[in-house]
């Protein structure tokens, strides 16, 4: 809960400070010294699990997703911790969950068609015919 609390209250800060460039990109660097780092093994995994799992929603909290000329932050700058590691991360689960993450459809350029909705047949075995 107090990793939640304070990312959002960070992106509330940022937000109020119209989305500064060098306030945003030291928001980053804190990131990822800390629970976004790919290096240090100290860092407990569970940590960077979970900061990927609230990312997105703490940004959606602020509006940061609202691209309406009000607002703009800038996304691509903001999600540099999850694009870091998704890259980066010696750990596969980890750059799997922030690249799910980085494909969360209330990203902008992430919405999901009416094609996604329409089940597919499944490639495989199907089971057992009775």
């Amino acid at each position: 809960m107090l990793t939640r609390r304070y990312l959002g209250a960070t992106f509330e800060l940022l937000r109020k400070g119209n989305w500064d460039e060098g306030s945003i990109k030291e928001h980053v660097e804190l990131l990822q010294e800390g629970p976004c780092n790919v290096d240090d093994v100290r860092i407990p995994n569970g940590m960077r699990f979970h900061v990927i799992d609230i990312y997105v929603d703490e940004l959606e909290k602020v509006g940061a997703m609202e691209q309406d000329g009000g607002n703009d932050a800038p996304l691509e700058l903001l999600l540099a911790p999850l694009r870091t590691l998704a890259k980066d991360s010696p750990t596969k689960p980890v750059r799997r969950k922030a690249k799910e993450a980085l494909d969360d459809e209330r990203l902008p350029g992430n919405e999901k068609s009416a094609e996604d909705d329409t089940p597919k047949e499944e490639d495989g075995w199907g089971g057992i015919q009775d």
